[in-house]
């Protein structure tokens, strides 16, 4: 699965167990937005697929070239950090599932 080799490749984290709904492999979320033109490349729309993985929080993330501030924080600070609302409708979802 491409989201569990990026999630691999841009946190370090190895030991991912994917959720599925009743078995089966379901989207956690899906983000449509638009990317800004940019060099070669005109605007466009983009759509991100998102999986919800669970970890153990105690395991080390590994910063990448990709992702320069990874790191594990409280979801109640998550306020602190970004006001995007895709970000936020991840975390509601997500808790809602793992309830």
């Amino acid at each position: 699965l491409a989201a569990r080799r990026e999630v691999e490749e841009e946190t370090g984290l190895r030991a991912l167990t994917l959720h599925r709904h009743d078995g089966v492999l379901v989207p956690l979320d899906l983000d449509v937005h638009r990317i800004p033109a940019r060099k070669d490349e005109p605007e466009h729309e983009h759509h991100d697929v998102r999986f919800l993985f669970v970890v153990d929080p105690s395991a080390a993330v590994i910063r990448s070239d990709e992702s320069h501030e990874v790191r594990w924080i409280e979801t109640a600070r998550i306020g602190e950090f970004t006001a995007e609302e895709s970000v936020l409708r991840l975390l509601r979802k997500a808790r809602a599932l793992l309830r």
